[in-house]
């Protein structure tokens, strides 16, 4: 409740820009969701910075090692550290076996996004134990589409975290959505603190100031 009163107060404002440059992760949306759409939203919420999205063929180990560069070395200057992995062998049973072994070598936490539809946490707890038998660090599970819908009760126990919604254009008032931005974002930030703690997780340098 605290931490929710500084939000609203505006205590916050500033510093989650600055932790969202820190942390990187790979996005992977689940069966039935549009990875065009996922890609636009993480872009709001990782703060304009859209992911990027490699190309079927892509080399796994070539693509991480690049964004996990210091220096701009990556694909596009345009794009930050997140990475959106929807290629064809990525659904809907899980990223390859190419990827899976990059993602864990990198440690690069994943990010599943699912759909309200009912099936999801079936597809959510495969891709969770997936993660858990190839060593590739979990950051959670959001949800794309309407934030309320039954689909998404995060009394659900998958075994995952829930971090919230994608501000896919369902909250009701511009306030609403906002606030479903600022908790993914704080949710994020927590999750990989959480993860680089128990070194699951390969920490990134803060970027360098001017």
């Amino acid at each position: 409740m605290m931490l929710e009163a500084e939000a609203r107060s505006g205590a916050f404002k500033g510093t989650t820009a600055s932790r969202l440059g820190v942390i990187a992760g790979v996005v992977c949306p689940l069966h039935g969701v549009d990875p065009q759409a996922v890609a636009e939203d993480m872009t709001m919420v990782l703060g304009g910075r859209p992911p990027f999205r490699p190309e079927t063929d892509a080399d796994p180990f070539r693509v991480l090692a690049a964004l996990a560069s210091d220096t701009p070395a990556a694909p596009s200057p345009d794009h930050g550290s997140w990475l959106l992995l929807a290629t064809e062998s990525a659904a809907p049973h899980g990223p390859g076996a190419d990827w899976s072994a990059a993602l864990a070598a990198f440690r690069r936490p994943l990010l599943l996004v699912a759909a309200p539809q009912a099936g999801w946490e079936g597809q959510a707890r495969a891709y969770g134990a997936m993660a858990r038998q190839g060593g590739i660090p979990l950051l959670g599970v959001a949800g794309h589409g309407e934030p309320h819908a039954p689909h998404f009760d995060p009394a659900v126990e998958l075994g995952l975290p829930w971090l919230g919604c994608l501000p896919a254009g369902a909250a009701p008032t511009a306030q609403a959505r906002q606030e479903q931005l600022w908790w993914l974002r704080e949710q994020l930030c927590f999750r990989w603190w959480r993860l680089c703690r128990t070194e699951q997780a390969m920490g990134r340098p803060m970027p360098a100031k001017g």
